[in-house]
């Protein structure tokens, strides 16, 4: 293991940004497709930076439709609300996006639409992975590679029962039926999953961070991702990829993103890590924290005030009546 304790057409301008350390995506029709159902999204937000990636379905444009409404959604959840901790802020967008499509269900020409999702969202050196439906997150290191997530599909399910190994899944009949996805049902279960990027020493590996479609890894090995991924920039890798899927049939969208991580993943944080959220909440209580004070002090005298106010009009009242009362 691992892990221890920008058009529709695929054009690419791989000479503008081909650096090593800068992250790159992709997103393709394929060979057999006249729509792109696929999208991908770059999101900044109070709460990290959030790379996305959505598989539409749903027939005729209500897949494309499906894909650019999660987006959407998912981009005004996390940029019109302040700072969350960034598990809480990645399943709070995605279930935005899922209330939208559940809602956009109801029109009868849109009844089949959903769409899968897979997610990243960094907050310092916190990397939360959501997901729901068969789009995959993978770790590669050093030439190696990792499946993060576990597609939502029938044939998994097969799988974990025994009924079938792994390597016939991609190639069962019933292979790309969903059990969950966005739209799917109001009430999505999404799943989560913390890590921490930890620094490491010049000659140590460094990590990368893959999202991508079924389009992708349905004709393209893992092997061949990890090879590809290790010995290539970002952005040549994004491209050959999706050429070698193409050259093999392309017979669906192709999407992915490649994020280098500048270090490794790992299940634990940094020794004496605080997360960022946790310093954005400690930052705000200071900032408050006087102020809150001097309305608490002036509060007090306020009450004093209003307390001796009364004490005094009680005894004037009552010296009052003793002198015309008797």
């Amino acid at each position: 293991m691992l892990l221890e304790g920008l058009n529709n057409q695929g054009n690419f301008d791989v000479d503008a940004s081909d650096n090593p350390r800068i992250p790159a995506a992709i997103t393709d029709t394929g060979c057999e497709r006249d729509l792109n159902e696929d999208r991908y999204a770059v999101i900044e937000s109070p709460s990290g930076l959030a790379w996305l990636v959505c598989d539409g379905m749903g027939g005729e444009s209500g897949g494309e439709l499906a894909a650019q409404l999660a987006i959407d959604a998912m981009q005004r959840d996390f940029q019109n609300l302040p700072a969350r901790d960034p598990a809480a802020a990645l399943r709070s967008a995605i279930l935005e996006a899922n209330r939208i499509i559940v809602l956009r269900r109801q029109n009868q020409a849109f009844a089949q639409m959903g769409t899968t999702v897979v997610g990243a969202l960094f907050a310092g050196a916190e990397v939360v992975i959501g997901h729901c439906g068969d789009s995959r997150a993978y770790l590669v290191r050093d030439g190696a590679i990792q499946q993060l997530t576990t597609d939502h599909t029938y044939v998994q399910e097969l799988v974990d029962a025994g009924k079938i190994r792994p390597e016939e899944a991609l190639s069962h009949p019933q292979a790309h039926i969903l059990t969950r996805c966005i739209g799917s049902e109001p009430a999505l279960e999404v799943d989560l999953q913390r890590y921490w990027i930890w620094s490491m020493p010049e000659d140590q590996p460094t990590d990368f961070l893959v999202l991508s479609t079924d389009g992708l890894y349905s004709l393209v090995t893992e092997g061949e991702i990890a090879n590809i991924v290790s010995q290539s920039t970002p952005q040549r890798a994004c491209v050959k990829l999706v050429e070698m899927a193409k050259s093999r049939g392309g017979f669906d969208n192709i999407t992915l993103a490649v994020i280098p991580l500048g270090g490794q993943l790992r299940q634990e944080p940094p020794e004496g890590y605080t997360g960022t959220y946790t310093l954005q909440k400690q930052r705000a209580v200071k900032k408050k924290g006087p102020l809150a004070r001097m309305s608490a002090i002036k509060f007090g005298v306020i009450t004093f005030i209003f307390t001796a106010l009364a004490v005094l009009a009680a005894i004037v009242i009552s010296l009052v009546t003793v002198k015309f009362g008797g």
